[in-house]
């Protein structure tokens, strides 16, 4: 017995490998996590800390510049209670209340115009006046006492300074740079507060004038009495030169600093900012202008950076009091440094670790590399030991000295070695004895098969023929060829429609085969495990029987499964039996059978005609004597309707009426012709107790022949009353499924047994008795709906009923 050695195995690696990653994820995964956490716990400890800083020196920044805003402010207003002022002022309102508005808006205008004209007598009242030389005095820092003078930084800063009345008119100023009237301004109209005074702290504008944004501060100048304001002090800064004393000085690293902005995110003072701008990222604005003091983490450092970073804030308490009252607007502190310095401590700390940390990896793969490989030769020697013993090429017994489990492991593999030679020792011999007995059942069911004189055929999924007996070849005239694996329809003539429903039911048995489960049988595999050459399992009838014509010789044929062998799908077996001569037997038993039946219905026929004939001829004799003529009238009309009852007898009994010979087809209404047809069923029951119920839905009209259709339904619906003599309900229904129309017509009746149904159809078949159908009505109705492209389907049982169920293409082409 000659054996096919296998391809020598791939060598892999695989346990090395394991082993490496194995000592690689005990030791390098806790460093990686601890790595993570430190630096984690380092970030969140540096954001506390410095967040913590941050927020401590907005507060104390916040607190020192409301400190020097509200010393501002009380130095400004130490003018406001000048008494030389205030006697000033009350004398303007006093000269001003007696004049009536008309003189007070002409006064107003010409002094307006003085003003815009630059007039000398105005400007020298105005500039170099009582009140103004207060003014100068108190810029020249000599209107308070020496010992606390007015800074510098505040000097340098103002860049307006003068007063207005009650009437909004400027009554002294260190400069021309002014408008006059002032009374509609928004921040002479805060200050004054209509009359009780309250100070102003004015937004941050751009001067157009002086080039530079500042901010005002105006102060309400009350009368003598404190009772009511009579004018107000304006006094306008230079934003940046005011603030940036307080706020500049404050650095820390290399880009720490604090700024002020308002609570729109407006810069009023920065070192790095200019004034006037709006911080870069609009998101940090509400989480650092809150009316409290704090830290926060924030998306972007405010100063056009991306990277996140940590901000401190707090507001001006008592500067943005004032503030919001004038404008709705707070002034809050900004404390910043750059993340790459915020955390660059950390970053760097990381960078160290994560170094000496890869460094670790490296020894612990070294290492793990070396002990692995101390383990796996061992190993690969027992790999090499077991594929000899495959081979049946190893002898030597291997010998090991680890000490540990793979020595063990080494000696089972010695004792399954010795175990193996004595158990395999005749293996082969059983091996060649087995496969004779496997070649004797072949050529045995071979045999047996050839023997069988039905045609036998095998086909694989592929629809390639796996066997055929001899019969087969007999019958298809193969006598020459290898066959086996020939497409099955290239040696078996049948037509297209024939090979196309051969392939359907073949893919359903091979399918019912291929799904099927122990235990578990479906209905299509129940089927196929019957035997086919069984004579009772060939005994079919109505249009359940299987035929084919192939040469012409008619056969019945059966599919079996095959089930699959290992590995390959299974396959198909259909067995033939001839049965032309049966066939022919059978037709002519069958024709036999409708002219005895014809003779039967003749024999009913002339029973039927012969009663209508007698009341005919009665009439025409009682005709020939009666001289009445209502009476000739009315025998008239008797023999008449005994003339159509006649027409109708034989019109039944040829199947067709005389107008279907001249009609065409046209556009049909199949509700209207349902409709007419039980108008004209019920004329011919009077008497009958059957309930009808109608349900027509909406149909399309179909091309067809309406005397034809009236007819068939008129058949139909005379079987249904005919079944129901005593009574029942009738139910008639339309509607639409798909393309099709479906008609239902459903009675309570006798029903129709069993056998009987495959022969309703057939001519002159009928249950009744002789005189009530001809056997012809069912028929006429079945060729009409077929022509038209439809079908009927029965469903019956004795005592229950009888239903119809018919079909018609709506979009159909009208076979002729």
């Amino acid at each position: 017995m000659t054996t096919i050695e296998p391809p020598p195995p791939k060598r892999k690696k695989g346990l090395t490998k394991k082993l490496v990653i194995s000592m690689l994820l005990v030791g390098a995964l806790p460093l990686m996590v601890g790595l993570f956490l430190a630096f984690y716990q380092g970030t969140q400890e540096i954001q506390e800390v410095n967040g913590s800083s941050f927020e401590a020196l907005a507060t104390e920044t916040a607190r020192k510049l409301d400190l020097v805003v509200a010393e501002e402010i009380f130095r400004t207003s130490l003018l406001a209670t000048d008494v030389d002022i205030i006697e000033q002022l009350e004398s303007k309102r006093d000269a001003l209340a007696e004049l009536s508005p008309h003189n007070l808006q002409q006064m107003l205008d010409r002094e307006q115009t003085a003003w815009d004209a630059k007039d000398p007598v105005t400007l020298k009242e105005i500039l170099e006046g009582p009140i103004a030389a207060i003014l100068q005095r108190h810029i020249g820092g000599t209107f308070i006492d020496p010992g606390h003078p007015v800074p510098v930084i505040t000097r340098s800063a103002t860049r307006g300074f003068f007063i207005t009345d009650r009437g909004g008119r400027v009554v002294a100023g260190l400069d021309a740079n002014m408008p006059y009237l002032h009374g509609e301004t928004n921040w002479w109209k805060g200050a004054f507060h209509n009359g009780v005074g309250q100070p102003y702290l004015g937004p941050l504008e751009f001067d157009d004038q002086r080039g530079t944004y500042v901010f005002t501060l105006a102060l309400p100048i009350m009368d003598s009495l404190r009772y009511e304001a009579i004018g107000v002090l304006h006094r306008i800064y230079d934003a940046k030169e005011f603030f940036a004393p307080s706020i500049e000085i404050i650095r820390f690293g290399e880009t720490g600093h604090v700024m002020l902005i308002d609570s729109h995110g407006v810069v009023l003072s920065c070192p790095i900012l200019p004034t006037g701008t709006t911080i870069s990222d609009n998101r940090l604005i509400p989480l650092v202008t809150p009316m409290y003091a704090g830290w926060t983490p924030a998306p972007s450092d405010g100063h056009g950076g991306t990277q996140s970073s940590i901000i401190g804030f707090a507001p001006l308490t008592n500067a943005s009091r004032i503030t919001q009252t004038s404008t709705g607007v707070g002034w809050h502190m900004f404390v910043w440094q750059s993340s790459n310095e915020l955390f660059g401590p950390i970053e760097h700390f990381f960078k160290w670790t994560a170094a000496f940390g890869l460094l670790g990896v490296g020894l612990l793969v070294t290492l793990g590399y070396l002990a692995a490989h101390r383990i796996t030769a061992p190993i690969r020697r027992l790999q090499e030991a077991a594929r000899q013993i495959g081979r049946g090429e190893y002898h030597e017994p291997i010998t090991l000295s680890t000490g540990d489990e793979i020595e063990e492991l080494a000696d089972e593999v010695n004792r399954m070695n010795q175990q193996l030679a004595s158990q395999f020792a005749g293996l082969e011999s059983q091996v060649q004895l087995k496969t004779e007995e496997v070649k004797y059942l072949e050529e045995s069911t071979t045999k047996i098969l050839d023997s069988v004189p039905d045609p036998v055929l095998m086909i694989s999924t592929d629809e390639k023929i796996e066997y055929l007996n001899k019969a087969f070849k007999e019958a298809l005239s193969l006598n020459n060829g290898e066959f086996i694996g020939t497409p099955v329809f290239h040696v078996f003539p049948l037509d297209s429609a024939t090979q196309s429903r051969l392939k359907q039911e073949m893919q359903a048995i091979q399918n019912s085969s291929l799904f099927s489960s122990p235990g578990r049988e479906t209905s299509m595999q129940s089927s196929s495990l019957q035997d086919p050459l069984v004579p009772a399992n060939w005994e079919t009838s109505g249009t359940n029987r299987q035929e084919l014509r192939v040469n012409q010789r008619t056969y019945r044929y059966r599919w079996f499964g095959v089930p699959a062998r290992p590995g390959k799908s299974p396959s198909a077996g259909l067995v033939l039996r001839d049965t032309t001569e049966e066939s022919l037997l059978q037709d002519r038993v069958i024709q036999g059978e409708k002219l005895a039946s014809l003779g039967v219905l003749s024999a009913g026929i002339g029973h039927e005609l012969n009663n209508p004939l007698v009341g005919v001829i009665g009439l025409g004799e009682a005709l020939q004597d009666e001289t009445d003529p209502a009476q000739i009238k009315e025998y008239a009309q008797s023999i008449v309707q005994h003339g159509k009852r006649m027409a109708s007898i034989v019109r039944d009994f040829t199947g067709q009426a005389g107008k279907q010979f001249s009609e065409e087809q046209s556009p049909v209404n199949i509700n209207e012709l349902l409709e007419q047809s039980l108008e004209t069923v019920k004329s011919l029951f009077p008497s009958s107790q059957v309930e009808v119920h109608t349900h027509l839905g909406t149909l399309p009209p179909i091309r067809g022949k309406a005397f034809e259709l009236c007819q068939a339904f008129t058949n139909i619906l005379t079987n249904a009353y005919q079944a129901m003599k005593q009574g029942g309900s009738l139910d008639i229904s339309t509607t639409t499924s798909g393309h099709d129309l479906e008609i239902r017509i459903k009675d309570t009746g006798l029903g129709i047994a069993p056998n009987h149904l495959p022969k309703v159809f057939d001519p002159f078949f009928t249950t009744k008795a002789q005189g009530e159908g001809s056997g012809l009505g069912l028929t006429v109705a079945y060729r009409t709906i077929n022509k038209l492209g439809g079908d009927i389907r029965i469903d019956s049982a004795p005592k229950q009923g009888t239903t119809l169920l018919i079909t018609l293409p709506v979009s159909q082409k009208t076979l002729t």
